[in-house]
């Protein structure tokens, strides 16, 4: 799903719902049967900690109650309000959590070990829970897969052969994913995990899914945030008459096809001024995207691979980041193994001057411009982008 500023809060104190929700799981079951409404558990390594429950509310997950861990390491934490059916997290720090879909007719309790919580725990007595952790244990192998072909593509010593070899085992794997949760979608699409399973998915290629999933989940989850909001963007995309304000009246904008493309000047990640006309000449994709973008993180194999094959023609990557902090912004480039120079950003998020200049309201967002800076297309991606290159350089 294209993540947008309404929708996800980027600050470091908020992760992202989709990043929030990515963890690995095992489905050892528990025994159940606590108090309805309530929420328990054993953590092992954990005693005298507290744990909090957090909401998904307005953009953010929001602190609601919390519990010591006691000495033989369990749990216990009453709601001081009954549960509506949404998103909710137990956390203890950053890198021990466990993510919940439930409600007050729901009595969840989980297990597991501090210190490998995302990978040690079971949860049981929570129907939603079970089928969200059960998603992304299939989803698991596939996030490994990519994870370690993005580490091995920033090695020093890999061959440009090898990197392009990588960055189409990334495409193939991101088709083989896709088709696994649209196999798992066939007997879950009423169930609340499918909106997370949907993000993973393109809604301009499975429109007619996400149509069925948002049908299926009107009555028991359209009060969410989620729901409303994923909705709205889907709506717009459904709509082709109602462009999102980046592309609206393209031909009386300044980012309209055949106009100079405006001028970029911002830092890199060395504190350089780098400026777009520096590169007149050459074919240029503006990238507006960031670090705690998942659909923006999902299609820079893309990019990568566009850039390994023509980038010896004369094709060139900007990279605009729309991050607030530079570690996650550099973290995000290495892992993703994003080679070329020109990545800048000024770190003011969805205040970025580059942003506000091109009208950016969602990312991925892109822009093409030919080797005089006059603009070819907007959000030319996967094999859009391919197939414009290729009519560009003939191969």
């Amino acid at each position: 799903m294209i993540q947008y500023k309404k929708l996800y809060n980027s600050s470091p104190a908020s992760l992202s719902l989709a990043a929030i929700l990515a963890i690995s799981t095992a489905l050892t079951l528990t025994s159940c049967g606590g108090h309805k409404g309530s929420i328990e558990g054993d953590i092992a390594g954990a005693e005298g900690k507290t744990i909090y429950l957090e909401r998904f509310v307005n953009n953010r997950m929001v602190f609601t109650d919390s519990s010591i861990i006691g000495s033989d390491g369990s749990f216990l934490i009453a709601p001081s309000k009954p549960l509506e059916l949404n998103y909710y997290r137990l956390v203890i720090d950053k890198d021990n959590s466990i993510a919940l879909i439930t409600d007050s007719t729901e009595s969840p309790r989980v297990k597991g070990t501090f210190g490998n919580l995302q990978s040690s725990f079971s949860v049981c007595g929570s129907d939603h829970s079970e089928t969200l952790h059960e998603l992304e244990a299939k989803c698991a192998p596939f996030d490994e897969k990519d994870r370690e072909a993005r580490e091995r593509i920033t090695q020093p010593n890999v061959s440009v052969e090898e990197k392009q070899m990588l960055n189409e085992s990334m495409i193939d794997n991101r088709r083989e994913m896709v088709k696994c949760i649209k196999d798992w979608l066939e007997t879950h699409e009423s169930s609340p995990a499918a909106l997370i399973a949907i993000q993973r998915l393109d809604p301009r290629t499975e429109l007619a899914t996400f149509n069925k999933i948002f049908a299926n989940l009107s009555s028991s989850f359209g009060h969410t945030l989620l729901y409303k909001a994923m909705k709205q963007e889907l709506s717009r995309l459904s709509n082709p008459g109602r462009q999102q304000p980046a592309e609206a009246d393209a031909g009386n904008s300044n980012i309209a096809v055949g106009k100079p493309a405006p001028e970029i000047a911002l830092n890199d990640t060395n504190g350089k001024l780098r400026k777009l006309s520096d590169l007149i000449g050459k074919t240029v994709l503006i990238d507006f995207w960031a670090s705690w973008c998942g659909p923006c993180r999902r299609e820079n194999p893309n990019v990568v691979a566009a850039y390994g094959k023509y980038n010896k023609d004369g094709f060139e990557v900007f990279s605009v980041s729309l991050d607030r902090a530079k570690e996650p912004w550099l973290e995000a480039i290495k892992q993703d193994g994003l080679l070329w120079p020109n990545h800048v950003s000024d770190l003011k998020w969805w205040e970025c001057e580059a942003a506000q200049t091109y009208g950016v309201h969602s990312i991925p967002f892109t822009v093409l411009v030919d080797k005089e800076g006059k603009i070819l297309g907007h959000n030319l991606r996967g094999p859009l982008l391919e197939e414009k290159l290729k009519a560009i350089y003939g191969h």
